[in-house]
């Protein structure tokens, strides 16, 4: 037997693949740990002709004996991730493995040999576009965007740079945004307009593809954009711009689509946050791979779920000991931490002291990644709720200058200017943001409530509160009794102190400590106890005098 031949038998074979599923360097989740050894140990069973999408989707994936691959893709979504994996796998901890295992793309049969030491090792890509500090490798964990030089239409003469321009506009803002990974303008470039991506996704591994085109004409430009997922070719989003044109304000409305466009596309709840969000919905929490994570978290902050609290602290404890570089997950688990301390949640692996934690994990995250604004926002964050208020406002406005697209830092600035009852400051953000992003969380509404509840426009202020989904806190039932209660609306107001009480029994107890260590104005403090006292809201607190 040759050495080619010893290396290649069937228990070298399941050697390898152990090392990989154990190894913290295969970036999958569980489910796609499962489908490696489900082919490996199919094919060495002798059963390869049987390893199709159905067998997979059924064997692995849970589907029903009723699957379909032409209209349900997991099988090909998952082996795009899968090859990913096993190709950052082999780049990192595997590189001088004496046997490999891959997944050759259009087919799910794997394939084995033997690794040929003579030649030179490929070196782990890094983006140009990726923020500065960020040396993680990212196709292993964020989503990868690829964006197609926009095709050119009409008389491009007058302004013969603004496609060009445009397409390059659209990869700066998408390149602020940490969590992806963006190829830019040398990559496009060479690709072409037309290219294709079964191509691309062979070459770069990428998950979407923007493409568009721009007619121009004397006075005006129309723009037509869309986005599509590179492993189906299916259209997830489109949208159609015409802007007029003036030499004057050429420069202006460009950079203004081109914000907008990126904006749709990138930040938490937009276009493809959304759609990664749907794949990774239902899966269980330790299945899930780095960047599912942070999808999670981002579901979390909307509704500051509890259990979802508890999931998000130990998944993201998880992707920062799997990819210590991981920026994201750094800023995202020093929010975690906070909320630990703020709402006095309870998991596992609490520490005694989670400001301090929140604390390391944001300064990590800004170190990985200097210019981005997640981890200022996660930063800001502790400054506020140690009682550093100002160093909090200058974080928070740092995070905002990095990046003026995240609409979720400029929303949190909004709220806390609010909290301080500095309106002419808080309401221009928090409106801005909500205009730019109206699928926020909508605990920022909390600010706008407050705004109205303060100058005795109690309908304005009620409207707000009925939009908040926080059922598991006080403070939209806080916002909702004071100010029906103001309107006369007493079986309204009644129903929203029994939903505080039904959070929090004793919260009359302490609603002023409660609402101090936010860092809520003592003015706003007054007011919102008593108008509490007017709804019926009973606590040693609550019938307090003046509050200082």
């Amino acid at each position: 037997m040759s050495d080619n031949e010893k290396c290649l038998n069937p228990d070298a074979i399941r050697s390898q693949l152990q090392r990989i599923l154990v190894s913290r360097e295969f970036v999958a989740a569980q489910r796609n740990h499962q489908f490696l050894s489900f082919v490996v140990e199919e094919t060495l069973a002798g059963r390869a002709d049987r390893i199709k999408a159905y067998n997979i989707a059924t064997s692995v994936f849970g589907r029903a004996a009723n699957f379909d691959p032409q209209t349900d893709p997991i099988v090909r979504i998952e082996a795009s991730r899968l090859r990913r994996a096993l190709e950052h796998y082999y780049l990192t901890e595997g590189e001088h493995d004496p046997l490999r295992i891959t997944v050759p793309k259009g087919a799910y049969v794997p394939a084995f040999q033997i690794a040929d030491e003579s030649l030179p090792k490929r070196e782990i890509s890094t983006n140009k576009n990726f923020p500065l500090g960020n040396s993680r490798t990212p196709p292993a964990i964020s989503p990868v965007v690829f964006v197609a030089p926009f095709e050119e239409e009409g008389n491009q003469s007058t302004y013969p740079n603004f496609t060009r321009g445009f397409t390059r506009n659209i990869i700066v803002g998408l390149t602020r945004f940490c969590d992806l990974v963006v190829y830019g303008p040398e990559t496009s470039l060479r690709y072409g307009a037309d290219v294709n991506p079964d191509d691309l996704q062979t070459d770069l591994q990428i998950d979407f593809v923007i493409r568009g085109g721009i007619t121009l004409e004397k006075d005006h430009f129309h723009l037509e954009v869309l986005l599509s997922d590179a492993r189906t070719g299916r259209y997830l989003w489109a949208e159609n711009f015409d802007q007029p044109l003036t030499p004057a304000n050429i420069l202006i409305v460009r950079d203004k689509v081109a914000s907008s466009i990126a904006r749709q596309l990138a930040q938490p709840y937009g276009v493809i946050f959304s759609n990664m969000a749907r794949e990774a919905d239902g899966t269980p929490p330790d299945d899930l791979a780095s960047y599912d994570c942070v999808v999670l978290f981002y579901k979390y902050w909307k509704s500051y779920d509890q259990i979802l609290h508890g999931q998000c602290l130990a998944c993201l404890e998880q992707t920062i000991a799997r990819d210590p570089q991981y920026a994201e997950a750094h800023a995202c688990l020093s929010q975690i931490y906070t909320d630990s301390y703020r709402f006095g949640f309870k998991s596992g692996n609490t520490e005694a002291d989670p400001l301090h934690r929140a604390l390391t994990l944001a300064r990590r995250a800004i170190e990985l990644a200097p210019n981005s604004s997640r981890g200022y926002h996660a930063l800001a964050l502790v400054y506020w709720f140690v009682g550093d208020l100002e160093t909090s406002l200058e974080t928070l406005r740092t995070g905002l200058d990095f990046n003026p697209n995240d609409t979720e830092i400029m929303a949190d600035l909004g709220h806390h200017y609010a909290l301080r009852a500095e309106w002419s400051r808080a309401v221009p953000l928090l409106e801005e943001s909500y205009r730019r992003n109206p699928a926020h969380p909508t605990t920022y509404r909390i600010g706008l409530a407050l705004y109205h509840y303060a100058n005795g426009r109690y309908q304005e202020a009620l409207n707000q509160a009925r939009k908040m989904e926080i059922s598991q806190l006080v403070y939209g039932p806080i916002l909702e009794a004071i100010s029906a209660v103001e309107l006369g609306m007493n079986c309204e107001s009644e129903t929203a102190v029994n939903k505080i009480m039904a959070v929090d029994p004793m919260y009359g107890d302490h609603i002023v400590a409660d609402l101090k260590k936010r860092n809520v104005h003592s003015d706003l403090i007054q007011l919102i106890v008593e108008g509490l006292r007017k709804a019926g809201l009973s606590g040693s607190e609550v019938d307090l005098k003046p509050i200082g």
